[in-house]
């Protein structure tokens, strides 16, 4: 435990513990603070239950390197087991690591699946009413139970009696050995990969083929595929494991760790990124409100659309006034809905599919303001994209700034 790479883990497990909290921490704050707790979905629920398991996870690795000095029933030799002495602190330290690597590839394997199982709900909200995507998030249901079973299967049945897991003398052969077995290692490999894959096709086609500005459009294609980050991981681990488990049988929980801080970070970041993006907005909307502002110019915001009342000098507001909460915002829109559209925006967005909540991006049909009466008809499917304009007039007593919205 005194060893300096022993110490750099332990350091780097409750680090990355400590960030997982505060990525899971901002997505609840923005959940209330935006639209209460009456907003809370079955996901913020699992995504709760994750961190439970991501927290038992990265115990279960700490106990490996700090507790039991990385040791387990592999990376000995015949002749080692056979002079072993079962009363031996090394046999203690090797019995109760390789528990521990069991119930640890328990918790990384229920952690990962967990996760997936707040992505279809998300996209299940995201997708309501969009053509055939409710059979699509049905068939995930599937895919990732059924996956999730079939390694537990694996876990319990690959080495049976179940308890020769931590046995030390006789070998109990590779199958038997928690923190190297090839067959766990590989199989939830592949089937933590071709689930990612799944997951991904959701949301990836609609968004390709949504007419979003390119910059709004990559920035979900990159959000959504995330899950190559995660494949990426998950065999890194699994190669580690496989190449270097019999040198270090610590690497099961180095990586095991490393990759679910991975899987949390992504799959709250569609969450949380509404409050960075609200920052940078603010930034940029306050920087061209400086760079506006110079000279004697003044502009008075009219109807932000073509026939909307309005009045020079602000004496009447809009018929709407929300939050400009666009695109990522948590209003839970592309573009808020009847009770919840923004008041102007630079660029504002909707896709008119059919009405949804979800946090994050979601495609809604109706892209009508309040009062207004919807413009998508016969089924039409497509985006509605606005653009505010500022026209300054200029006057022998000064200049006058008229505020009009195209499409």
């Amino acid at each position: 435990m005194s060893s300096e790479p022993e110490q750099a883990f332990i350091r780097e497990v409750w680090g990355l513990q400590g960030v997982a909290y505060l990525v899971v921490g901002l997505r609840y704050y923005n959940r209330f603070s935006i639209m209460g707790w009456q907003s809370l979905a079955w996901d913020d629920g699992i995504m709760l239950l994750a961190v439970l398991v991501h927290t038992a996870e990265s115990l279960m690795a700490y106990l490996v390197v700090a507790y039991w000095k990385g040791l387990a029933n592999n990376a000995m030799t015949d002749a080692q087991r056979t002079a072993l002495d079962p009363d031996s602190t090394e046999w203690y330290l090797r019995v109760n690591g390789s528990k521990t690597h069991v119930v640890g590839l328990l918790l990384y394997t229920t952690l990962l699946w967990l996760l997936k199982a707040c992505w279809l709900v998300y996209y299940a909200r995201l997708t309501d009413g969009v053509h055939n995507m409710r059979r699509v998030i049905q068939g995930g249901i599937a895919v990732v139970g059924l996956t999730y079973v079939s390694c537990l299967l694996v876990a319990f049945l690959k080495c049976v009696p179940f308890d020769h897991q931590w046995q030390i003398n006789p070998s109990p052969g590779n199958n038997c050995m928690p923190a190297i077995s090839t067959v766990q290692t590989i199989y939830v490999m592949i089937m933590n990969t071709l689930t990612d894959f799944y997951l991904m096709a959701i949301p990836l086609p609609v968004v390709w083929k949504s007419h979003l500005p390119w910059r709004k459009k990559l920035v979900l294609l990159v959000m959504f595929s995330g899950g190559l980050l995660e494949m990426a991981f998950g065999i890194l681990r699994c190669v580690s494991i496989l190449t270097l488990g019999d040198i270090d049988p610590a690497q099961s929980g180095y990586w095991s760790v490393r990759e679910s801080f991975v899987s949390v970070t992504l799959t709250n970041m569609p969450m949380i990124y509404p409050m960075f993006r609200k920052f940078i907005e603010k930034g940029r909307s306050l920087s061209r409100s400086k760079g506006t502002s110079q000279g004697d110019s003044r502009g008075y915001k009219l109807g932000s659309l073509p026939g909307r009342v309005g009045t020079i000098g602000g004496r009447q507001k809009p018929a709407f006034s929300a939050p400009s909460d666009t695109l990522w915002d948590s209003k839970e829109h592309i573009v808020a809905g009847k009770e919840d559209r923004p008041a102007s925006g630079d660029e504002e967005a909707s896709l008119d599919l059919p009405k949804h909540h979800a946090v994050g991006v979601s495609f809604a049909e109706g892209s009508s303001m309040q009062g207004e009466p919807s413009r998508a008809t016969g089924g039409d499917h497509r985006i509605l994209v606005t653009t505010e304009y500022t026209v300054t007039e200029g006057t022998p007593r000064g200049s006058r700034s008229l505020s009009r919205t195209d499409f």
